[in-house]
């Protein structure tokens, strides 16, 4: 069976708004856009990131995407597996341009060290189900100079020094989101979840951390079926969720 293409049919695009995310969770609540719309903008002036942090980006420099999708085939406890599929489809878009990256729980991606992009997932429910989906995309791609705020960021073009048509990265991320979307349908969500696994960023390996002010030594062994990071702590596997461990880079 030939499998029809529709994310990124239509993209709505912006040279300026405030941001894709409002846009798009707004064009769902007042209208039936078809699935796969994307919302594309060349800057935001109120672009989002996780939990009410503001995603900065210089115009033009950076994909700046929203996708709208209708899950309607997952249960509102399975939302994690949401964030799973945009990050499996963002690396892979990344891979297609020769940059290795891996996926920061719960959904950020970074080469080496380094955050690269960041993924903001807002979902619509009715009943036990996902009615609707929006998932923000921030890649930073030509970009060379950021915040001073922000601790560490890198873009494509800092990473491989090339110079990238940011169409192009929009269509292939478009591309890889549309595969992996399939996939869950048709091999569900174990496959997917195994992927994920085998490029979290530092799995099986001793880092530091800080939760609730305490800085802990723990090594990262899996997620829940809910998201939640698993880690092993003084040999006990305790559950985190997002927000109450926070990464310590040396």
């Amino acid at each position: 069976m030939q499998r029809s293409i529709i994310i990124g049919r239509p993209t709505i695009t912006f040279d300026t708004i405030d941001s894709t995310n409002d846009y798009a969770t707004s064009l769902v609540s007042n209208s039936n856009p078809n699935e796969g719309t994307v919302i594309w903008a060349h800057y935001q002036s109120k672009g989002r990131g996780q939990i009410g942090s503001n995603w900065s980006a210089e115009a033009g420099q950076s994909l700046l995407m929203s996708v709208i999708l209708q899950p309607r085939f997952l249960m509102a406890y399975q939302q994690f597996t949401l964030n799973i599929l945009a990050s499996l489809a963002v690396r892979s878009a990344l891979n297609s341009f020769g940059i290795q990256a891996q996926i920061k729980w719960p959904n950020d991606i970074y080469v080496g060290k380094r955050k690269i992009c960041g993924i903001l997932i807002q979902n619509i429910l009715q009943g036990k189900s996902i009615k609707n989906t929006v998932i923000g995309i921030g890649l930073n791609v030509n970009q060379n100079d950021f915040d001073q705020s922000l601790p560490n960021p890198t873009s494509m073009k800092m990473m491989s020094e090339k110079t990238y048509n940011v169409a192009n990265v929009k269509s292939s991320v478009c591309e890889h989101l549309q595969d992996y979307y399939l996939r869950l349908k048709e091999d569900g969500f174990e496959v997917l979840k195994k992927e994920y696994l085998d490029l979290l960023y530092l799995k099986d390996q001793e880092s530091h951390y800080e939760v609730e002010k305490n800085k802990i030594k723990g090594k990262i062994i899996g997620i829940s079926d809910l998201g939640k990071l698993q880690m092993e702590v003084e040999g006990e596997v305790r559950e985190f969720n997002f927000r109450e461990l926070r990464y310590l880079h040396k």
